[in-house]
């Protein structure tokens, strides 16, 4: 009697904590929604607080690539001063010494200055040029950043999905754990069955029990992450999706002719290129004489009662001019080209670099996307052949054929198939991805 109290107020709490695990699941479902990944994706696109941020740097980039921002129009400015003096005093002159009451004197005046640059040796066009680069960069810097988010979305958003099935089995299993622990005990009593059937089904239901609730854990944490990614509510809840879909045709060939045209990284050092171009014209362009013409209108005035000759004047009128500046030798110009010359050859070596790398990750994620397909359709015969394996198992344990223990292993069995399927499936997906990724797939 006092195992099978025992046993009855094992059972008792593994129900309560069912229960609550229920309830949980209840009050979980009733204030959540399903979250799909399309959903998911278009809430980190719109909401993401880096994409947010690299958004706003490339409109600072388009201001910077305006004409306005690159020398191509005149600058107008204007000025304007006046003076105030209160004196008194004497001077001495060769018919003898005068003095002269306190009084005012005031100098005033006002202009408008027009100046632009005629020519400075096409620096302006290669900055102009440079910084178009430079904009295309920062739209490139989005594209990247956009890929590898969306890379990281979907593995937080599967790997909830397999932690949500894992939960969904585990379940399962401590239902057939608590049917089990129930009938050892009760073979127990009507002795075709021994304690150690008890003590055995016992710690399995515990063992099942804790895997539960560190699963439930690890999805809590991964719906987190995702409110973290998707820069939403973090206590926010929702369900998401179990069916993961996956390209199982990709071609190799396919991928690496994409990757050539349309990979990030070989873009993004092509942009760079041209980009040193234009700032090698531009360091060029120090070397070549300037021309700026100048067209301005001033008034100025005066007054000084105390003047010797001239008491008073006003003058108003045009005024234009053209300078040139030519720098014959400059040490910091030559430099400058120099410099310009050596980065240029460093950026061909990096291209070439590049393109190989690019090659390598590319065929290193194919093969690991073919594998990972293997693998994803095998697993998916082991569950099927657990699953038969179980369900035979179960109708011989219920009639007696089989033990505890030969039943618990072939549940161990159809529990862990089901995991590594559900895994097999996530790691198929994320290779996709990564594929596409370098194929310059993913964000368009």
């Amino acid at each position: 009697m006092k195992m099978r109290l025992k046993i009855i107020l094992v059972c008792i709490g593994v129900a309560t904590l069912i229960k609550t695990q229920a309830q949980a699941e209840l009050d979980y479902n009733e204030s959540s929604s399903m979250l799909t990944f399309e959903q998911a994706l278009a809430k980190t696109l719109e909401n993401n607080y880096d994409i947010k941020v690299a958004k706003i740097n490339v409109i600072v980039a388009e201001n910077n690539a305006e004409k306005l921002n690159n020398g191509y129009l005149p600058t107008l400015s204007a000025n304007g001063n006046y003076g105030w003096t209160y004196n008194s005093g004497s001077f001495e002159t060769v018919q003898g010494e005068n003095n002269f009451d306190p009084n005012s004197a005031y100098n005033y005046g006002a202009g408008l200055d027009l100046n632009y640059t005629l020519w400075d040796g096409q620096g302006r066009k290669y900055a102009y040029k440079q910084n178009q680069q430079l904009q295309q960069l920062s739209a490139l810097q989005v594209q990247q950043l956009v890929e590898n988010t969306i890379v990281e979305l979907s593995r937080v958003y599967y790997e909830a999905s397999g932690l949500q099935s894992t939960v969904g089995s585990l379940k399962d299993a401590i239902s057939i754990s608590v049917d089990r622990l129930t009938r050892a005990e009760y073979a127990y009593e009507y002795g075709q069955g021994t304690q150690l059937d008890i003590l055995n089904a016992r710690v399995d239901l515990n063992t099942d029990s804790i895997n539960l609730v560190n699963s439930q854990q690890q999805l809590s944490n991964s719906v987190r992450n995702l409110n973290l990614i998707m820069a939403s509510e973090i206590s926010e809840t929702f369900e998401v999706s179990n069916d993961i879909s996956i390209n199982k045709t990709l071609d190799k060939e396919q991928m690496l002719a994409s990757a050539q045209e349309k990979n990030v990284q070989l873009a993004t050092i092509e942009k760079n290129m041209l980009s040193q171009e234009y700032a090698l014209g531009s360091a060029k362009a120090g070397l070549m004489p300037s021309v700026t013409a100048n067209l301005g209108y001033d008034y100025r005035g005066s007054s000084d009662p105390n003047g010797a000759f001239v008491v008073g004047s006003a003058t108003t009128g045009p005024n234009a001019g053209l300078i040139l500046n030519w720098s014959i030798f400059s040490g910091q110009n030559k430099t400058r080209v120099q410099n310009a010359q050596l980065n240029l050859e460093s950026l061909l070596v990096q291209q070439e670099s590049t393109k190989q790398q690019v090659v390598f990750n590319l065929l290193n994620a194919f093969d690991a996307y073919t594998v990972s397909l293997f693998i994803l359709n095998s697993q998916s015969d082991n569950v099927g052949t657990a699953q038969r394996n179980f369900e035979r198992s179960e109708e011989a344990y219920r009639i007696g054929q089989v033990g505890s223990v030969e039943f618990r292993q072939a549940q161990l069995n159809l529990l862990n198939a089901k995991i590594q399927l559900s895994q097999s499936e996530i790691n198929a997906k994320n290779a996709e991805l990564q594929v596409l990724a370098l194929a310059g797939r993913i964000g368009r």
